[in-house]
C-alpha cells in the first residue's frame, strides 16, 4: 500500500504516528511524509530563522531516511500556515504525488497550535480535491478518495477529540523513539524551554495512557486515531490499518 503521513512541523509525524509508520515500513509498504512548515521558529537558542529551517530540514530528511520514506517539504513559515489557494494546491499536489491508499493527518480545529489545525484542515480538503481533474497541479489527479485517520492532538485537555481506532506499537516502540530523536534540535535544546514538556516523556505518557485505556494484555504502547466522519467515508476503513 501507499501511505501518506502529513504533519505541520518537523517531528510532528514521528511523535504522533511514528509507531504505525514503522509497522507499515516493516511489512514493505511505501511511505511518504509531507511536512507543511519548515519549523523555522522552533529553537530556543538560535536567532536566525533561515538557519533553524535548514537544521530542521536536515533532521526531517534523516528521519525519512531512517524510515525509508519519501519526503515532501512544503516549506511554509512556522506558525504562519494559512488556508490560501497556494497552500491548498501544495497539499493537493502532495496527495497526488503520494497517491495514497490511506492518509494520516492531524485533526482539524482540535489543537492548541494553529499550524496543527490548519494542516489537518488542508489535508481534509486535499483528500477529496486531489481527485478533481479540473484542479491543476504538477501531478495528475488521483483515481480514488482514500480513508483519512486523524492522529491525537497535542494536548487532549484542549479538545473534544475522541479516538476510535487503537494500534499496538509495542513491538516498534524503540524504533519510534529513535525516529523522533532524529530531531536533535528539539530534544536537546528547544524542549528544555519553559514552554515545552520534554517531548519523549510527553508521547511516552500518551502512548502508555492509550494502552492502559485499551487494557489488552501484553500491550504497553498504543497510538490512537479517529476516522474522519464526514462524506465520503470509506467502508471498512479499519482494514487499511496494519
Amino acid at each position: 500500500m501507499n501511505i501518506l503521513a502529513i504533519g505541520a512541523h518537523p517531528d510532528d509525524i514521528e511523535c504522533r504516528m511514528g509507531g504505525i509508520l514503522w509497522l507499515y515500513a516493516k511489512r514493505g509498504d511505501e511511505i511518504t511524509l509531507c511536512v507543511a512548515t519548515n519549523g523555522n521558529s522552533g529553537s530556543g537558542i538560535h536567532d536566525n530563522k533561515k538557519e533553524v529551517g535548514e537544521i530542521r530540514y536536515r533532521e526531517m530528511q534523516a528521519s525519512a531516511d531512517m524510515l525509508g520514506a519519501e519526503l515532501i517539504w512544503m516549506d511554509k513559515d512556522d506558525e504562519f500556515l494559512f488556508d490560501t489557494e497556494e497552500t491548498r494546491l501544495l497539499m493537493i499536489d502532495a496527495v497526488r504525488q503520494a497517491r495514497p491508499d490511506v492518509i494520516f493527518a492531524p485533526p482539524y480545529m482540535s489543537d492548541y497550535n494553529p499550524d496543527h489545525d490548519m494542516t489537518g484542515y488542508l489535508a481534509y480538503i486535499a483528500r477529496i480535491n486531489a481527485s478533481i481533474h479540473l484542479i491543476k497541479t504538477n501531478h495528475p489527479p488521483t483515481d480514488k478518495i482514500p480513508p483519512l485517520f486523524m492522529c491525537t492532538p497535542s494536548g487532549l485537555s484542549y479538545t473534544t477529540y475522541i479516538p476510535d481506532h487503537f494500534v499496538d506499537i509495542t513491538s516498534v516502540w524503540e524504533k519510534k523513539v529513535a525516529l523522533a530523536q532524529c530531531h536533535e534540535s528539539q530534544y536537546k535544546h528547544h524542549s528544555v524551554s519553559s514552554m515545552v514538556y520534554k517531548l519523549t516523556k510527553k508521547f511516552e505518557a500518551e502512548n502508555r495512557y492509550y494502552a492502559s485505556q485499551c487494557g489488552t494484555p501484553e500491550v504497553e504502547f498504543v497510538e490512537a486515531f479517529m476516522n474522519q466522519r464526514t462524506y465520503p467515508m470509506v467502508v471498512e476503513a479499519y482494514k487499511y490499518l496494519p
